[in-house]
């Protein structure tokens, strides 16, 4: 296992290896499996810590996922939201402590 901790950085700003966001057809992304089914209605904080908090409670109640976290430990992981609040951050708090 990789020692180094898991980082989520944007995925246009900065490099990645593992993609974590939806499908954007226009910037050529497909969608990722660690994508967040849970679309925040407003940009507001409020909504992004909920569609987060939606993200935990879901995740964790996939065991396919869950099984798979270990690929993405040490990883780099790119998403739109970074730096603000985002469903990375529960990917990568889940992959540190996945053994």
């Amino acid at each position: 296992m990789d020692d180094k901790t898991t980082q989520v950085v944007h995925n246009q700003l900065d490099e990645y290896d593992v993609y974590i966001g939806r499908a954007v057809p226009e910037a050529g992304l497909e969608a990722s499996k660690w994508g967040n089914p849970f679309v925040m209605a407003d940009d507001s904080d409020e909504e992004r810590d909920r569609a987060v908090a939606d993200y935990r409670t879901w995740v964790v109640a996939q065991p396919e996922l869950m099984a798979a976290l270990g690929e993405l430990r040490g990883l780099r992981l790119g998403c739109w939201c970074a730096p603000n609040a985002c469903h990375g951050n529960v990917l990568a708090e889940l992959a540190d402590d996945y053994r």
